[in-house]
């Protein structure tokens, strides 16, 4: 997801998170690592939000608690973006496209078919 913050772009994804990186994020807010995503995701929690700013704004370097930034807008970036991401995602997936199953040997299944049976009609007429 890309967080749109203070002027600046910044790209951030749970899946690129070290292991120090979470072990740190852990120490800091006391929780496990999916336990903070999921505070993040809520809002109104200073250490998660903390900890965001710490690996996004200052690429976890750094003492944890040494990162400082203008909590409401990050906060709001990073919810803007998480609510981009949703979206995307779901347009991605988009609808199910109907497979019709090709007519064999002549035959064309009738609606509703069960595509196992059909199959083990049109082999066994082989």
């Amino acid at each position: 997801m890309i967080i749109e913050y203070d002027g600046g772009r910044y790209e951030f994804e749970f899946d690129d998170i070290t292991v120090k990186q979470a072990m740190k994020i852990e120490k800091h807010t006391g929780v496990k690592l999916t336990d903070w995503g999921d505070q993040l995701a809520e809002g109104g929690n200073l250490l998660a939000l903390q900890a965001l700013g710490w690996l996004v704004l200052f690429e976890g370097k750094g003492a944890v608690d040494d990162a400082d930034f203008k909590m409401v807008p990050l906060g709001h970036a990073f919810m803007k973006a998480l609510t981009a991401q949703a979206e995307a995602e779901k347009a991605a997936d988009g609808p199910v496209p109907t497979v019709a199953v090709p007519a064999s040997n002549g035959q064309t299944p009738a609606a509703g078919a069960d595509l196992a049976s059909t199959i083990s009609s049109v082999t066994a007429s082989l």
